[in-house]
């Protein structure tokens, strides 16, 4: 027999109708009207557990919670009422419609109910409250009321009467709609349809909610919550435990012997299940927390609720135990790992322990209950638990995920901390306000003047009395002691302000109506006064009269920023001072204080910084920012019959003083250079430095141009006289001199310094050490000169440049295995501009840097193309040289063009590395890095050739050509050569000649050891398309004869011959058929230029 038919309660008729229950049974003697005295007990002990519910959740809340608690046991309690009796008992019990749950207009709202329907309704109305109920447990303390009852009325109408009707549908009839009943399930009095429930639902509130103020710390942790009356709520706890004997024994509708069976199950579960959460709850806590003991009861009475009917007492056991465990290990998981907040664990004892109990009566239940086997019966106990779940919690969450859209959900901070009592209720219980109020006054909150409302008859009308007496006493002993600190507090400032006042480094003064109130020692000491002098004395006692004007406006109109003034000290001494000032008040006077900061020492630093920053610190003559302001007043002083002269002076030889003998010999140079130029300039004269080796004179109020003009002879004569450097040496510097004069050849100081530049350019190109005064005519060259750079400065955009290679052949076999790039210009309407006029332009205009990368470049992509195999030689311009990025460029150019660095050489000049010969040689490393190897160029013209051989990292030399040039004509040459050659093999270098213009040179070089072979007689410079592979025939063949000739006995006295007719030769302006033609578009000053070019 399905045991819902069982749950087929009369007993509510027979309790509402007892006059005719007994009118109709009065044949059948006592044993009826015991059934119904039975009946009517066990209704009188169910109506107990609201009673229980609302003690037990009461207590486990805070105090200031509680009536709102109990508000809510009593409003869901009657709104469930409401609820199930208009639609719910329809829902639930009424015939099966089209969406599978009850329907019939007889229900709606108990419109036609028989008198057996009405008292099966009382039943079951009881079991609607119970589920309500147990969702207000849960969401205590912060939903508020009215949003519970609309979730308590959804939950009555819908969520609990559609279940039942899945489960007990077939309660008053046979239903299609009460498939769980039908399939066999097994719920005798609602541990799901009643319990898992509301559970469920209590979960999805939850949720929605989020936990109560304080509920987890920062780091996540649960936080206890005690409730304010654990005795309240145990006996709670009692009262249900004897309404659920009521609830379990009433539902056998009779008083027969199966009663008590299903009381002992219900007793032995309760007890099991409240010693296994006694035992859990210490075995976790180390503390007999009251609320463990409480759970297991519950959890145990859940789950036995199901199968009490059909368990054994050992199985009721296990149940119980089962639910008790299961009530507390569920509500320890939730709070702990996902962090939901159950005030009274409403969630693990009521669906929890309810489904352990609907599946475990499976398991523990004699087989014979079960019509169609254990294994189905826990199957169809699965099925139905799971419904339950997805219905209850499902429809439970949306519809509170919904409520919290639309409506005012959850109390505020405010209100939750306040308490829902007042929030809610405007009233309260116990001794919270005052709780609040000490809480905020230990917190740091204090607010002396706060005062708690006494309300007559109140139980805390005592406890509110006396805090306020205490507040009283706080705030008078708080302005007491407010006044000391305030006291103290002058007293300290007092001191420190005079502290800080004599530490202070200022002289620091008070003063009014013109007289000194007071001042500190260091302002004193700065007057060379003693105090007791300073103070009450006038003002006017320590103010310089130029100075007294401003210090008066300063105080008429309360200066407050900073200005300078004068005091003057006890000597007379006129102090410069700055002076800053404010109005104070002072003993409840107005007076001014003044700050005074000593600018003696600063004073003289700037003097000292405007002297450095205007002159040479060498020299001490003016440097060229003193010199432009000098020059540009003489000019505007200068008249027709007063005329200036500008004078430009250029050491020539003072790059040698500082290669030979140090820079401490070129500062004596420099210095004695300035000594003879002041006194060739005297007194109306103006000399300056203007950096380096340059040098300019200033002469005013010259009446006649040879007067200038006898000036710069003057300076040359002087300069040409020997400088002594120490006792065993002199230079011979020599100067070159530039003169222009104003206003003949310019009225501004730019044209006039232009043209003095100018003239002192062309004494530096046509033979140093001498005196130009400016003409028109010289201003043709600059003109060029000028036109030059702007033609310049796009010819690398426009194409103009091209490399030639000029070939370098190996000494010994005359093979060609190098080449030097050589830099020439097309200019379209000029023709082939010479490299020594367009280098030195680019390199003044800094236009050399790009076209040093561009010359790189190119001889990178010719030695991956046409010149593969071929090492490639480039020359660096020293600008080049001194950038900061020139290894990274040079990184970047052989990355982009895939070239062997190993078949490319920089030439380098020693002049690059005299400024800095420490960040030469780093610089030099860091190209031997990337694979490039490195060559010294025009060996043997500077004058510490030799020591940079061993210092730097060179591959290669390149002997200049003046020393090949002197071969047969100077009797050491020879020698010279040998050296040369000899030394650079010594250290491991490659040797290259450069000049070779003859077979005789050539030969004497390879039989002396030099490696390779560069000159006209090897081959011209040539574009890519027109380079030579090879040394000509005939010029190869004429070094193989003299080479065969000098090994005969007499090769000594035959070399002299063959040189001694070259000469002739040469002074008869022929070259033999040895010698090679001469360039006839191309000068051999070219050909030097060419060492410079890029």
């Amino acid at each position: 027999m399905k045991k819902s038919s069982i749950f087929i309660t009369v007993a509510g008729a027979a309790a509402l109708f007892p006059s005719s229950v007994w009118a109709a049974s009065d044949l059948r003697g006592l044993s009826a009207n015991l059934d119904l005295t039975w009946i009517m007990a066990a209704s009188a002990l169910v109506m107990f557990m609201q009673a229980g519910f609302l003690l037990l959740e009461a207590g486990m809340v805070r105090s200031k919670n509680s009536i709102n608690v109990a508000q809510k046991n009593l409003l869901d309690f009657v709104f469930s009422i409401a609820a199930f009796a208009i639609a719910g008992f329809m829902i639930a019990f009424g015939p099966t419609g089209s969406l599978m749950v009850g329907f019939d207009w007889d229900y709606f709202g108990l419109s036609n109910i028989t008198s057996y329907e009405a008292g099966f309704f009382v039943f079951q109305v009881m079991f609607c409250g119970t589920a309500a109920t147990i969702v207000s447990g849960a969401v205590a303390e912060r939903m508020r009321l009215s949003a519970y009852i609309i979730g308590s009325i959804f939950l009555s109408s819908l969520i609990y009467p559609v279940f039942a009707h899945w489960a007990w549908g077939d309660a008053l009839r046979p239903n299609e709609g009460a498939f769980l009943a039908n399939m066999g399930f097994i719920d005798f009095a609602g541990s799901t349809v009643v319990h898992a429930t509301g559970g469920w639902v209590a979960l999805a509130a939850c949720i929605a909610l989020g936990p109560r103020m304080g509920r987890f710390d920062e780091a996540g942790n649960p936080v206890r919550m005690a409730g304010h009356s654990p005795v309240l709520a145990t006996t709670g706890v009692l009262l249900l435990f004897i309404g659920w004997l009521g609830f379990n024994g009433g539902s056998t509708l009779k008083a027969g012997e199966d009663v008590a069976f299903i009381i002992l199950n219900t007793i032995l579960a309760g007890g099991f299940g409240t010693v296994a959460g006694h035992i859990i709850g210490y075995y976790h806590d180390g503390y007999y927390l009251p609320e463990k003991a409480m759970a297991g009861m519950l959890g145990g009475l859940v789950a036995v609720t199901a199968g009490c009917a059909v368990l054994s007492p050992g199985g009721a056991i296990m149940i119980g135990i089962l639910g008790g465990c299961i009530s507390i290990i569920a509500n320890h998981i939730l709070e702990t790992k996902f962090k939901i907040d159950d005030a009274v664990g409403a969630i693990g004892a009521h669906a929890f322990a309810g489904v352990a109990g609907t599946i475990g009566l499976a398991l523990l239940a004699p087989a014979d209950q079960f019509e169609f086997g254990r294994l189905h019966q826990l199957y169809v106990q699965g099925i139905g638990s799971g419904l339950n779940f997805c219905l209850s919690f499902g429809l439970g969450f949306l519809f509170f995920s919904i409520l919290r859209r639309v409506s005012r959900f959850r109390a505020t901070l405010d209100e939750e901390k306040l308490g829902l009592n007042i929030s809610e209720h405007a009233t309260r219980i116990g001794v919270g306000h005052v709780e609040s109020a000490l809480e905020k006054l230990l917190s740091g909150k204090r607010n002396f003047v706060q005062r708690l409302p006494t309300v007559p008859g109140d139980e805390a009308e005592n406890l509110t009395k006396l805090f306020n007496d205490l507040m009283v006493n706080l705030e008078k002993e708080h302005k007491q002691l407010s006044e000391l600190e305030l006291l103290q507090a002058k007293s300290e400032e007092a001191e420190r302000i005079a502290a800080l006042s004599n530490a202070t480094f200022e002289g620091i003064a008070m003063h009014r109506d013109d007289h000194v109130v007071d001042c500190n020692q260091q302002l004193a000491d700065l007057l060379g006064y003693t105090l007791d002098e300073v103070i009450g004395a006038s003002i006017d006692k320590v103010m310089v009269d130029e100075t007294e004007p401003i210090i008066q406006q300063a105080i008429a109109e309360n200066w407050s920023h900073t200005y300078e003034a004068k005091l003057k000290a006890k000597s007379g001494e006129a102090i410069p001072v700055a002076v800053r000032g404010r109005s104070i008040d002072f003993k409840g006077e107005p007076v001014r204080i003044a700050c005074f900061v000593d600018l003696r020492e600063r004073k003289q630093a700037e003097q000292n910084i405007r002297l450095m920053a205007q002159h040479d610190p060498l020299t001490g003559l003016a440097n060229r920012s003193l010199f432009n302001e000098q020059l540009e007043t003489a000019v505007n002083k200068a008249k027709d019959n007063n005329r200036t002269a500008l004078i430009l002076i250029d050491l020539d030889r003072f790059k040698n003083v500082n290669d030979v003998h140090g820079h401490q010999a070129g500062d004596i140079v420099i210095k004695e250079t300035a000594k003879r130029l002041k006194a060739i300039a005297g007194e109306n004269g103006t000399v300056a430095r203007l950096g380096g080796d340059e040098f300019a004179i200033i002469q005013n109020g010259l009446h006649f141009a040879n007067q200038a003009a006898d000036t710069g002879h003057r300076i040359v004569a002087e300069m040409s006289i020997p400088i002594p450097i120490d006792d065993n040496a002199s230079a011979l510097i020599g100067a070159s001199v530039g003169i222009a004069l104003c206003p003949e050849h310019g009225t501004t100081a730019e044209m006039l310094f232009s043209r003095a530049d100018i003239a002192l350019y062309h004494s530096k190109n046509t033979g140093r050490n001498m005196s130009n005064m400016f003409r028109n005519g010289l201003n043709a060259l600059m003109e060029k000169r000028r036109a030059l750079q702007a033609d310049l400065e796009n010819a690398l955009e426009r194409g103009e440049f091209e490399l030639y290679y000029q070939p370098r052949a190996c000494a010994g076999n005359l093979e060609i295995n190098a080449y030097e790039a050589l830099l020439r210009w097309k200019h379209p309407e000029r023709g082939l501009v010479s490299p020594a006029e367009f280098i030195p332009v680019a390199e003044a205009s800094g236009m050399i840097i790009d076209i040093d990368e561009w010359v790189f470049r190119q001889a990178c992509i010719a030695s991956t193309s046409i010149l593969k195999g071929a090492d490639i030689s480039v020359n660096i311009s020293p600008l080049q040289f001194q950038q900061k990025d020139l290894v990274n460029k040079f990184d970047t150019i052989l990355c982009e063009t895939g070239a062997d660095p190993a078949c490319l050489e920089l030439e380098l000049t020693e002049g690059m590395l005299i400024e800095d010969d420490a960040r030469g040689l780093s610089v030099m490393k860091m190209l031997k890095k990337l694979g490039l190897a490195l060559a010294l160029d025009d060996f043997g013209t500077g004058y510490s050739s030799l020591s940079y051989l061993s210092k730097y990292p060179f591959d290669t030399i390149k002997i200049d050509r003046g020393f090949v040039a002197n071969l047969g004509h100077e009797t050491n040459a020879v020698a010279i050569m040998n050296a040369i050659i000899g030394l650079g093999t010594s250290l491991g270098m490659k040797i290259v000649a450069e000049g070779v213009e003859t077979a005789e040179e050539a030969v004497f070089l390879r039989r002396n050891g030099c490696d390779q072979l560069q000159g006209y007689l090897i081959g011209r410079p040539k574009p890519v398309s027109e380079i030579i592979h090879q040394v000509a025939d005939e010029e190869a063949e004429a070094i193989r004869a003299i080479d065969i000739l000098m090994d005969t006995e007499g090769q000594v006295a035959g070399l002299r011959s063959i040189l001694a007719c070259s000469e002739e030769e040469e002074d008869s302006g022929g070259h033999g058929d040895t010698f090679a033609e001469p360039d006839a578009s191309y000068s051999q000053h070219d050909l030097d230029a060419d060492q410079k070019a890029s």
